[in-house]
Protein backbone atom coordinates (compact mmCIF):
# COMPACT_ATOMS: atom_id res chain seq x y z
CA UNK A 1 0.00 0.00 0.00
CA UNK A 2 1.55 3.02 -1.22
CA UNK A 3 1.83 5.78 1.62
CA UNK A 4 -0.73 8.42 2.53
CA UNK A 5 -0.05 12.37 2.65
CA UNK A 6 -2.10 15.03 3.67
CA UNK A 7 -0.93 17.94 1.15
CA UNK A 8 -1.42 21.38 2.69
CA UNK A 9 -0.51 24.00 0.35
CA UNK A 10 -2.82 27.41 -0.33
CA UNK A 11 -1.45 28.52 -3.50
CA UNK A 12 -3.79 26.81 -5.90
CA UNK A 13 -1.11 26.35 -8.95
CA UNK A 14 1.70 25.31 -6.47
CA UNK A 15 -0.48 22.23 -4.94
CA UNK A 16 -2.25 21.34 -7.68
CA UNK A 17 1.70 20.84 -9.38
CA UNK A 18 2.66 18.84 -6.22
CA UNK A 19 -0.23 16.45 -6.42
CA UNK A 20 0.92 15.35 -9.88
CA UNK A 21 4.02 15.18 -8.42
CA UNK A 22 2.95 12.63 -5.41
CA UNK A 23 0.65 10.71 -7.67
CA UNK A 24 2.94 10.40 -10.46
CA UNK A 25 5.23 8.83 -7.81
CA UNK A 26 2.72 6.47 -6.61
CA UNK A 27 1.83 7.93 -2.94
CA UNK A 28 -2.39 8.19 -2.00
CA UNK A 29 -3.21 11.89 -1.45
CA UNK A 30 -5.43 13.80 0.31
CA UNK A 31 -5.20 18.11 -0.22
CA UNK A 32 -6.35 21.11 1.42
CA UNK A 33 -5.56 24.69 0.50
CA UNK A 34 -7.09 25.95 3.85
CA UNK A 35 -5.25 24.77 7.75
CA UNK A 36 -9.09 24.11 8.32
CA UNK A 37 -10.10 21.63 6.10
CA UNK A 38 -6.68 20.47 6.76
CA UNK A 39 -7.47 19.84 10.22
CA UNK A 40 -10.73 18.26 9.51
CA UNK A 41 -9.05 15.28 7.27
CA UNK A 42 -6.35 15.08 9.70
CA UNK A 43 -8.91 13.82 12.46
CA UNK A 44 -10.98 12.12 10.08
CA UNK A 45 -8.52 10.15 8.48
CA UNK A 46 -4.72 8.57 9.10
CA UNK A 47 -1.93 9.65 7.28
CA UNK A 48 1.97 8.52 7.28
CA UNK A 49 2.87 12.40 6.04
CA UNK A 50 2.15 15.55 6.62
CA UNK A 51 3.51 18.17 3.72
CA UNK A 52 2.38 21.94 5.17
CA UNK A 53 2.74 25.05 3.82
CA UNK A 54 4.11 27.15 6.78
CA UNK A 55 2.19 31.01 5.63
CA UNK A 56 -1.74 30.16 4.84
CA UNK A 57 -4.53 31.84 5.42
CA UNK A 58 -6.30 32.37 9.03
CA UNK A 59 -3.12 30.34 10.66
CA UNK A 60 -0.10 29.55 9.89
CA UNK A 61 1.01 25.69 9.19
CA UNK A 62 2.65 26.18 12.81
CA UNK A 63 -0.65 26.85 14.53
CA UNK A 64 -1.98 23.73 12.76
CA UNK A 65 1.16 21.32 13.83
CA UNK A 66 0.45 22.51 17.35
CA UNK A 67 -2.90 21.74 17.73
CA UNK A 68 -2.26 18.41 16.02
CA UNK A 69 0.83 17.53 18.15
CA UNK A 70 -1.67 19.01 21.47
CA UNK A 71 -4.41 16.09 19.87
CA UNK A 72 -1.70 13.39 20.16
CA UNK A 73 -0.80 13.38 17.08
CA UNK A 74 2.90 11.96 15.81
CA UNK A 75 2.78 11.70 12.12
CA UNK A 76 5.63 13.18 10.19
CA UNK A 77 5.56 16.64 9.10
CA UNK A 78 7.46 18.57 6.48
CA UNK A 79 7.00 22.19 6.18
CA UNK A 80 7.26 23.68 2.84
CA UNK A 81 8.72 27.27 3.39
CA UNK A 82 10.07 30.30 1.86
CA UNK A 83 10.97 31.38 4.87
CA UNK A 84 14.63 31.08 5.64
CA UNK A 85 15.51 32.87 9.21
CA UNK A 86 16.43 30.98 12.53
CA UNK A 87 13.49 31.69 14.34
CA UNK A 88 10.82 30.25 11.69
CA UNK A 89 13.03 27.32 11.76
CA UNK A 90 13.70 27.29 15.28
CA UNK A 91 9.44 27.40 15.83
CA UNK A 92 8.57 25.01 13.34
CA UNK A 93 11.11 22.31 15.10
CA UNK A 94 9.82 23.21 18.38
CA UNK A 95 5.86 22.38 17.55
CA UNK A 96 7.15 19.07 16.03
CA UNK A 97 8.14 19.45 12.34
CA UNK A 98 10.59 16.52 11.18
CA UNK A 99 12.18 18.41 8.29
CA UNK A 100 11.87 21.22 5.93
CA UNK A 101 11.87 21.93 2.48
CA UNK A 102 12.47 25.24 1.22
CA UNK A 103 10.72 27.01 -1.82
CA UNK A 104 11.07 27.53 -4.75
CA UNK A 105 11.39 23.17 -4.20
CA UNK A 106 13.10 21.50 -6.46
CA UNK A 107 11.30 18.38 -6.74
CA UNK A 108 14.26 15.57 -6.76
CA UNK A 109 14.69 17.22 -3.28
CA UNK A 110 10.92 16.53 -2.32
CA UNK A 111 11.42 12.91 -3.94
CA UNK A 112 14.15 11.78 -1.77
CA UNK A 113 13.39 13.55 1.37
CA UNK A 114 9.86 11.80 1.31
CA UNK A 115 11.49 8.74 1.04
CA UNK A 116 13.20 9.09 4.46
CA UNK A 117 9.70 8.64 5.95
Amino acid sequence: MPPRILLLEDDKLFNETLQDFLEEEEYELEYALDPYTALDLAYEQNFDLYLFDVNLPYESGFDLLKKLRESGDSTPTIFITSRDDKESLREGFMVGADDYIKKPIDLDELYYGLKLF
